[in-house]
Protein backbone atom coordinates (compact mmCIF):
# COMPACT_ATOMS: atom_id res chain seq x y z
CA UNK A 1 0.00 0.00 0.00
CA UNK A 2 1.80 3.39 -1.12
CA UNK A 3 1.57 6.46 1.46
CA UNK A 4 1.65 9.50 -0.05
CA UNK A 5 2.46 12.73 2.56
CA UNK A 6 -0.28 14.69 1.59
CA UNK A 7 -2.95 12.05 -0.03
CA UNK A 8 -5.21 11.77 2.92
CA UNK A 9 -5.33 15.46 3.47
CA UNK A 10 -5.87 16.16 -0.30
CA UNK A 11 -9.09 13.93 -0.33
CA UNK A 12 -10.21 15.91 3.03
CA UNK A 13 -9.90 19.07 1.23
CA UNK A 14 -12.15 17.68 -2.02
CA UNK A 15 -14.92 16.55 0.60
CA UNK A 16 -15.02 19.72 2.19
CA UNK A 17 -15.33 21.27 -1.15
CA UNK A 18 -18.06 18.98 -2.23
CA UNK A 19 -20.23 20.13 0.88
CA UNK A 20 -20.00 23.77 0.09
CA UNK A 21 -22.17 24.28 -2.51
CA UNK A 22 -25.24 22.51 -0.72
CA UNK A 23 -24.26 24.21 1.94
CA UNK A 24 -24.21 27.93 0.28
CA UNK A 25 -28.02 26.69 -1.26
CA UNK A 26 -29.51 26.31 2.17
CA UNK A 27 -27.96 29.73 3.36
CA UNK A 28 -28.79 31.53 0.49
CA UNK A 29 -31.05 33.96 2.10
CA UNK A 30 -28.98 34.53 4.69
CA UNK A 31 -25.85 35.10 2.62
CA UNK A 32 -27.95 37.58 0.26
CA UNK A 33 -27.73 35.33 -2.58
CA UNK A 34 -31.29 34.76 -3.44
CA UNK A 35 -30.52 34.87 -7.18
CA UNK A 36 -28.47 31.48 -6.72
CA UNK A 37 -30.30 29.89 -9.54
CA UNK A 38 -29.70 26.44 -7.41
CA UNK A 39 -31.81 26.21 -4.32
CA UNK A 40 -31.74 23.97 -1.06
CA UNK A 41 -34.96 22.17 -2.49
CA UNK A 42 -33.01 21.71 -6.30
CA UNK A 43 -29.90 19.82 -4.03
CA UNK A 44 -32.80 17.69 -1.87
CA UNK A 45 -33.77 16.44 -4.98
CA UNK A 46 -30.64 16.28 -6.78
CA UNK A 47 -27.98 14.90 -4.31
CA UNK A 48 -30.12 13.28 -1.61
CA UNK A 49 -30.40 9.64 -1.46
CA UNK A 50 -34.42 8.70 -1.51
CA UNK A 51 -35.78 5.63 -1.14
CA UNK A 52 -39.58 3.99 0.09
CA UNK A 53 -39.65 0.89 2.57
CA UNK A 54 -40.87 -1.89 3.65
CA UNK A 55 -41.59 -2.23 -0.26
CA UNK A 56 -37.92 -0.81 -1.54
CA UNK A 57 -37.73 1.36 -4.26
CA UNK A 58 -35.08 4.05 -4.98
CA UNK A 59 -36.76 7.27 -5.77
CA UNK A 60 -33.45 9.38 -6.54
CA UNK A 61 -31.35 9.17 -9.02
CA UNK A 62 -28.56 6.32 -8.67
CA UNK A 63 -25.31 9.07 -8.36
CA UNK A 64 -27.17 9.92 -4.86
CA UNK A 65 -25.66 6.78 -3.70
CA UNK A 66 -22.50 8.95 -3.51
CA UNK A 67 -23.45 12.45 -3.86
CA UNK A 68 -26.00 12.18 -0.34
CA UNK A 69 -22.85 12.54 1.45
CA UNK A 70 -21.86 15.61 0.40
CA UNK A 71 -25.22 17.59 1.24
CA UNK A 72 -25.74 18.15 5.26
CA UNK A 73 -29.19 19.34 6.16
CA UNK A 74 -27.63 22.29 8.12
CA UNK A 75 -24.50 24.03 9.16
CA UNK A 76 -23.79 22.64 12.73
CA UNK A 77 -24.12 19.06 10.96
CA UNK A 78 -21.44 20.30 8.62
CA UNK A 79 -19.10 21.50 11.50
CA UNK A 80 -19.35 17.95 13.18
CA UNK A 81 -18.72 15.67 10.86
CA UNK A 82 -16.22 18.73 9.34
CA UNK A 83 -14.45 18.96 12.46
CA UNK A 84 -14.27 14.70 12.87
CA UNK A 85 -12.85 14.48 9.62
CA UNK A 86 -9.95 17.01 9.66
CA UNK A 87 -8.96 15.53 13.50
CA UNK A 88 -8.80 11.94 12.33
CA UNK A 89 -6.33 12.28 9.55
CA UNK A 90 -3.93 14.66 11.67
CA UNK A 91 -2.03 11.43 12.31
CA UNK A 92 -3.79 8.96 9.21
CA UNK A 93 -1.84 9.28 5.95
CA UNK A 94 -2.87 6.39 3.32
CA UNK A 95 -2.85 8.25 0.36
CA UNK A 96 -5.58 10.02 -1.94
CA UNK A 97 -7.26 6.41 -3.31
CA UNK A 98 -7.17 4.51 -0.14
CA UNK A 99 -8.92 7.72 1.66
CA UNK A 100 -11.23 8.36 -0.97
CA UNK A 101 -12.15 4.41 -0.63
CA UNK A 102 -12.48 4.80 3.05
CA UNK A 103 -15.17 7.31 3.10
CA UNK A 104 -16.90 6.35 0.03
CA UNK A 105 -17.22 2.74 1.38
CA UNK A 106 -18.16 3.75 4.76
CA UNK A 107 -20.83 6.40 3.48
CA UNK A 108 -22.61 3.25 1.39
CA UNK A 109 -22.34 0.99 4.06
CA UNK A 110 -23.64 3.06 6.38
CA UNK A 111 -26.58 3.89 3.77
CA UNK A 112 -27.05 0.09 3.54
CA UNK A 113 -27.41 -0.26 7.05
CA UNK A 114 -30.23 2.35 6.97
CA UNK A 115 -32.08 1.07 4.12
CA UNK A 116 -32.12 -2.54 5.48
CA UNK A 117 -32.88 -1.72 8.98
CA UNK A 118 -35.70 0.34 8.32
CA UNK A 119 -36.99 -2.36 5.97
CA UNK A 120 -36.67 -4.82 8.19
CA UNK A 121 -38.56 -2.93 11.11
CA UNK A 122 -41.28 -1.57 8.96
CA UNK A 123 -41.90 -5.01 6.79
CA UNK A 124 -45.58 -6.63 8.22
CA UNK A 125 -44.22 -9.57 9.22
CA UNK A 126 -46.88 -12.96 8.60
CA UNK A 127 -49.00 -14.30 12.05
CA UNK A 128 -49.98 -17.57 11.04
CA UNK A 129 -52.86 -19.16 12.58
CA UNK A 130 -54.40 -22.91 12.45
CA UNK A 131 -55.24 -24.31 9.22
CA UNK A 132 -55.14 -20.50 7.42
CA UNK A 133 -52.42 -19.76 4.65
CA UNK A 134 -49.88 -16.33 6.86
CA UNK A 135 -51.12 -13.09 5.76
CA UNK A 136 -50.45 -9.39 7.38
CA UNK A 137 -52.62 -7.31 8.42
CA UNK A 138 -52.25 -4.76 6.35
CA UNK A 139 -52.51 -7.27 2.73
CA UNK A 140 -55.95 -8.35 4.68
CA UNK A 141 -57.32 -4.93 4.69
CA UNK A 142 -55.26 -3.63 1.60
CA UNK A 143 -54.69 -6.49 -0.53
CA UNK A 144 -51.63 -6.06 -2.75
CA UNK A 145 -54.57 -6.63 -5.80
CA UNK A 146 -57.76 -5.98 -6.82
CA UNK A 147 -60.35 -8.59 -7.17
CA UNK A 148 -60.50 -9.31 -11.07
CA UNK A 149 -63.98 -9.95 -10.78
CA UNK A 150 -64.01 -5.95 -10.66
CA UNK A 151 -63.45 -6.49 -14.36
CA UNK A 152 -66.48 -7.77 -14.81
CA UNK A 153 -68.33 -4.80 -13.50
CA UNK A 154 -66.67 -1.99 -15.22
CA UNK A 155 -65.04 -2.07 -18.79
CA UNK A 156 -61.70 -3.30 -19.08
CA UNK A 157 -60.01 0.36 -19.62
CA UNK A 158 -61.65 1.96 -16.31
CA UNK A 159 -60.40 -1.63 -14.41
CA UNK A 160 -56.93 -0.84 -15.72
CA UNK A 161 -57.20 3.06 -14.42
CA UNK A 162 -58.60 2.09 -11.33
CA UNK A 163 -56.24 -0.97 -10.18
CA UNK A 164 -53.25 1.79 -11.02
CA UNK A 165 -54.83 4.73 -8.78
CA UNK A 166 -55.33 1.59 -6.33
CA UNK A 167 -52.10 0.43 -6.29
CA UNK A 168 -50.49 3.99 -6.25
CA UNK A 169 -52.69 4.98 -2.84
CA UNK A 170 -52.13 1.77 -1.23
CA UNK A 171 -48.23 2.33 -1.97
CA UNK A 172 -49.22 5.64 0.22
CA UNK A 173 -50.51 4.11 2.57
CA UNK A 174 -48.05 1.00 3.31
CA UNK A 175 -44.47 2.57 2.65
CA UNK A 176 -42.38 5.22 4.26
CA UNK A 177 -40.20 7.55 2.46
CA UNK A 178 -36.87 8.40 4.02
CA UNK A 179 -34.24 11.42 2.83
CA UNK A 180 -30.56 10.43 3.37
CA UNK A 181 -27.94 13.06 3.60
CA UNK A 182 -24.94 13.42 5.01
CA UNK A 183 -21.35 12.17 5.36
CA UNK A 184 -21.22 10.89 8.99
CA UNK A 185 -20.84 7.00 8.44
CA UNK A 186 -17.79 7.86 6.04
CA UNK A 187 -16.56 10.34 8.53
CA UNK A 188 -16.56 7.25 11.01
CA UNK A 189 -15.31 4.70 8.20
CA UNK A 190 -11.91 7.31 8.93
CA UNK A 191 -11.78 7.15 12.52
CA UNK A 192 -11.97 3.66 12.88
CA UNK A 193 -8.87 3.35 9.95
CA UNK A 194 -7.43 5.82 12.43
CA UNK A 195 -7.84 3.69 15.13
CA UNK A 196 -6.03 0.76 13.93
CA UNK A 197 -3.26 2.80 12.72
CA UNK A 198 -3.12 3.83 16.58
CA UNK A 199 -3.07 0.84 17.77
CA UNK A 200 -0.94 -0.98 15.00
CA UNK A 201 1.72 1.85 15.57
CA UNK A 202 1.52 1.66 19.64
CA UNK A 203 1.90 -2.15 19.66
CA UNK A 204 4.71 -1.59 17.45
CA UNK A 205 6.83 1.44 19.82
CA UNK A 206 6.03 -1.14 22.34
CA UNK A 207 7.31 -4.38 21.41
CA UNK A 208 8.84 -4.36 18.19
CA UNK A 209 12.13 -3.31 19.45
CA UNK A 210 15.07 -4.93 20.75
CA UNK A 211 15.49 -5.53 24.76
CA UNK A 212 18.75 -3.45 24.06
CA UNK A 213 18.09 0.17 24.02
CA UNK A 214 19.88 3.08 25.19
CA UNK A 215 18.92 5.84 27.78
CA UNK A 216 17.84 8.32 24.62
CA UNK A 217 16.11 5.53 22.66
CA UNK A 218 14.43 4.70 26.18
CA UNK A 219 13.40 8.50 26.45
CA UNK A 220 12.31 8.23 22.81
CA UNK A 221 10.19 5.19 23.18
CA UNK A 222 8.27 6.79 26.20
CA UNK A 223 7.45 9.99 24.46
CA UNK A 224 6.52 8.18 21.50
CA UNK A 225 4.10 5.58 23.31
CA UNK A 226 2.58 8.78 25.50
CA UNK A 227 1.76 10.73 22.15
CA UNK A 228 0.16 7.36 20.78
CA UNK A 229 -1.86 6.75 23.62
CA UNK A 230 -3.15 10.03 23.53
CA UNK A 231 -4.35 9.93 20.08
CA UNK A 232 -6.21 6.98 20.90
CA UNK A 233 -7.77 8.18 23.59
CA UNK A 234 -8.94 11.44 21.44
CA UNK A 235 -9.97 8.57 18.77
CA UNK A 236 -12.16 6.60 21.46
CA UNK A 237 -13.76 9.87 22.66
CA UNK A 238 -15.34 10.64 19.33
CA UNK A 239 -16.78 7.46 19.20
CA UNK A 240 -17.71 6.64 22.90
CA UNK A 241 -21.45 7.93 23.09
CA UNK A 242 -21.81 6.39 19.71
CA UNK A 243 -21.02 2.80 21.55
CA UNK A 244 -23.02 3.69 24.29
CA UNK A 245 -25.87 4.69 21.46
CA UNK A 246 -25.99 1.22 19.84
CA UNK A 247 -25.47 -0.85 23.62
CA UNK A 248 -28.87 1.50 24.41
CA UNK A 249 -30.39 0.39 21.05
CA UNK A 250 -29.47 -3.69 21.39
CA UNK A 251 -31.37 -3.55 25.08
CA UNK A 252 -33.95 -1.23 23.63
CA UNK A 253 -37.59 -2.60 21.98
CA UNK A 254 -37.54 0.91 20.82
CA UNK A 255 -35.57 0.30 17.44
CA UNK A 256 -37.78 2.15 15.55
CA UNK A 257 -36.16 5.35 16.31
CA UNK A 258 -34.70 7.15 13.80
CA UNK A 259 -31.93 8.59 15.69
CA UNK A 260 -30.50 4.99 16.50
CA UNK A 261 -30.98 3.76 12.99
CA UNK A 262 -28.39 6.63 11.88
CA UNK A 263 -26.52 5.52 15.12
CA UNK A 264 -25.90 1.90 13.84
CA UNK A 265 -25.07 3.20 10.41
CA UNK A 266 -22.49 5.16 11.91
CA UNK A 267 -21.32 2.50 13.73
CA UNK A 268 -20.98 0.32 10.53
CA UNK A 269 -19.12 2.45 8.92
CA UNK A 270 -16.73 2.87 11.73
CA UNK A 271 -16.51 -0.83 11.35
CA UNK A 272 -15.90 -0.62 7.64
CA UNK A 273 -13.10 1.47 8.20
CA UNK A 274 -11.54 -0.73 10.87
CA UNK A 275 -11.94 -3.82 9.26
CA UNK A 276 -10.69 -2.60 5.80
CA UNK A 277 -7.56 -0.75 7.65
CA UNK A 278 -6.68 -4.10 9.24
CA UNK A 279 -6.89 -5.85 6.18
CA UNK A 280 -4.42 -2.96 4.64
CA UNK A 281 -2.22 -3.73 7.57
CA UNK A 282 -1.81 -7.33 7.03
CA UNK A 283 -1.09 -6.80 3.33
CA UNK A 284 1.86 -5.20 4.83
CA UNK A 285 2.71 -7.76 7.09
CA UNK A 286 3.35 -10.66 5.06
CA UNK A 287 4.19 -8.85 2.04
CA UNK A 288 0.85 -9.53 -0.28
CA UNK A 289 -2.33 -7.80 -2.16
CA UNK A 290 -5.38 -9.25 -2.94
Amino acid sequence: MTSFKTGTKAAVLAAISFSIPSLVSTYRERLGITDLPISKSKFNEKISFKYQVPELKVLSPYHTVITHMFHHKDLEHFLWNMYTLTSSTLYLDVGFEQTAFLFIGGGITGLLTHIFKWKSKLSLSSEPTDNMNPTSVMDTLLPKELPQSLSKIIDEDKFKNVRNSYIHVRSQLTNRIFSVCGSSAGVYSIVGAETVQIVCDLFKTIFGRGRKRTIKDKDDNEKQIGKLVMLEVNAFSRVNWLIAEVLALLRSNESLKSDRNLNLAHMNGFIFGAVVMGIWKLQDYFGFSL
